[in-house]
């Protein structure tokens, strides 16, 4: 049957020949492209780059390749127009178990006859051990304590100077009454028990440490 559609086999298979070729520089290693002779299904596998993927190479039987390989569907029937037909992400299985993304196109003689395949598999463990190894990573990473840390003073600060425009007047010095009232709601939020809570109120307040432990005395004894 070879002999009938040998022209019409050469006119499909020569241009994707010529593509393989230019693909098989950029292709990544876990990337399977295959072209079949479907005329010839002892021996169907007339270029394959990346043959490792599958564990086959050139001269191999159709049946050769992954299970579960949905273009075969495609093989037993004649095209009702002539054109190709494409499957795309599906999953088959490698002899050695390893799971393939696949996409088939067939192309067919203009009776309908599937003369060609061409069809590309993607080995996803690469990927799959990429995921578990970032899983595991990001499992035992650390806390972030000093983004941690960093967000919570944030908070102190803007919460210290909400208190600090509540009591005072822009552009002008904070006066003592004044300090003391919004220290006295500093402590009452609890703005003291966390770390750096003094030296966060002491900067914005203008004032030394010394100033803001000596209020809270103040306060205390109120």
């Amino acid at each position: 049957m070879k002999s009938d559609y040998r022209q019409q086999i050469e006119l499909i298979s020569g241009p994707l020949e010529a593509a393989m070729e230019a693909m098989a520089g950029t292709l990544s290693a876990n990337q399977e492209v295959v072209l079949h002779d479907l005329t010839t299904p002892d021996s169907s596998i007339v270029k394959i780059i990346n043959g490792h993927v599958s564990g086959r190479g050139t001269g191999d039987h159709l049946l050769s390749g992954p299970e579960r390989d949905k273009g075969f569907a495609l093989v037993l029937n004649k095209s009702k127009d002539g054109k190709p037909r494409t499957l795309k992400d599906y999953k088959t299985v490698t002899a050695s178990g390893k799971v393939l993304i696949s996409a088939s196109t067939l192309y067919y003689a203009d009776d309908g006859q599937p003369l060609i395949a061409f069809c590309i598999n993607v080995d996803t463990s690469p990927y799959e051990q990429l995921r578990k190894s970032l899983d595991a990573i990001i499992a035992t990473a650390p806390a972030d304590a000093e983004g941690a840390e960093t967000n919570l003073g944030g908070l102190i600060e803007q919460s210290i100077q909400e208190l600090i425009e509540k009591h005072s007047v822009s552009g002008k010095k904070i006066q003592k009454a004044q300090r003391l009232k919004i220290v006295a709601e500093m402590q009452a939020k609890g703005i003291f028990k966390m770390r750096g809570g003094v030296q966060h109120a002491a900067q914005a307040l203008g004032v030394t440490r010394y100033t803001v432990y000596n209020d809270l005395e103040v306060i205390s004894e109120n």
